[in-house]
């Protein structure tokens, strides 16, 4: 029996080792319900977790945390180390950006404790997007230059990877576009050469919103294509949200109305079904613009209501809706004063917006 159920464990890393999250999580979730072994148990949960992370299932990924953390004996401050920056992970992914940077910090002390080099280089990595989530830029990319510099004296392919979509991201927050493009298409060539399902649906999104930023509408929605035809293979909520997203923004500045509408509600449907209120605060902020476009102002005034309430925990995303409030009254003046103090180059001047 014992075996048997190592055996499962295997099998349900090798499922989450290819992005097939979905049947890993399955395989895992019955380990845990059929042994009563701590160490077992602990690893069962801790998959459950990270599979339910990656699916955006962030609130049975936070449970499954707490499980297996409830499972880690007292003196295994490394397990107790990478679950906890699991969790802060899932607070992340789940919108709460205060509640991942608690958890993200305790493990960074936890795995400097332990003199924990890979543990180090996730934390920051992590922290660097949590402090992108949180609207803090400048302190997501200081994170995330400690990260690159761990994970190149490491030489970890996993982590520079995902450390140069990070950068491709925060620099799109910035405003410097050139640099967002060049690490977006650094990580989708490494990604390509793991043969990262995720990574390679991951990086194709970020190329496509470099593409955007810089005015490249075509090459964009040729990039978005790519990344959902894998999302759909992978069976992603959470990252194929922002795509549809993106193609919906790049659709509005094509000047295509209906279909930016027709995109923003399918993204919508998504991040209602994760949880995600970031998400739904760029649906909103979306929808408010394309109905002031369409000179529908009562509905451009509840929608842009709808995210300002969603986006009240995320200052990035208050900088935008303020932004958009002060172009629909005419002030440009105040739509670039919203970006001030971000460390940000951005600035929306007129419509239609490409928010980055």
């Amino acid at each position: 029996m014992l075996n048997a159920l190592v055996q499962r464990l295997a099998r349900a890393n090798q499922a989450r080792r290819r992005s097939q999250f979905a049947p890993a999580r399955r395989l895992f979730q019955s380990v845990a319900a059929a042994t009563r072994q701590h160490d077992l148990r602990q690893e069962a949960w801790h998959g459950v977790a990270d599979c339910s992370r990656l699916l955006g299932d962030f609130s049975q990924a936070i449970k499954a945390y707490e499980r297996a953390l409830a499972l880690v004996p007292a003196d295994e401050l490394s397990d107790k180390a990478d679950l906890t920056a699991g969790l802060g992970l899932a607070y992340r992914g789940a919108g709460k950006p205060v509640l991942a940077l608690r958890y993200l910090k305790l493990a960074q002390k936890d795995f400097a404790r332990l003199h924990d080099l890979t543990g180090l280089a996730f934390s920051a990595w992590a922290l660097g997007g949590a402090w992108r989530i949180a609207g803090f830029p400048l302190k997501g990319l200081a994170e995330l230059e400690d990260a690159w510099k761990r994970y190149q004296k490491l030489k970890d392919e996993e982590g520079l990877s995902y450390t140069a979509c990070a950068l491709g991201g925060v620099n799109r927050m910035l405003g410097r576009w050139k640099e967002s493009r060049r690490h977006y298409a650094a990580a989708n060539r490494r990604m390509r050469a793991r043969k990262d399902a995720f990574g390679v649906a991951y990086s194709y999104c970020g190329l496509g919103n470099a593409c955007r930023m810089e005015g490249d509408l075509k090459g964009a929605l040729a990039y978005f294509k790519k990344a959902e035809k894998r999302y759909a293979k992978i069976g992603d909520k959470v990252s194929y949200a922002y795509t549809l997203w993106s193609i919906a923004t790049t659709q509005k500045l094509l000047w295509q109305g209906q279909a930016a509408l027709s995109s923003t509600a399918k993204a919508e449907k998504l991040f209602k079904a994760t949880g995600d209120e970031r998400g739904l605060a760029y649906a909103a902020l979306n929808r408010a613009e394309l109905h002031f476009l369409q000179r529908k102002n009562a509905l451009a005034l509840r929608d842009l209501k709808t995210a300002r309430h969603y986006a009240r925990p995320f200052a990035w995303e208050l900088r935008h809706v303020r932004a958009l409030a002060c172009l629909m009254d005419g002030n440009a003046a105040g739509a670039l004063k919203a970006y001030q103090g971000s460390g940000s180059g951005f600035a929306a001047q007129g419509f239609p917006v490409s928010w980055p």
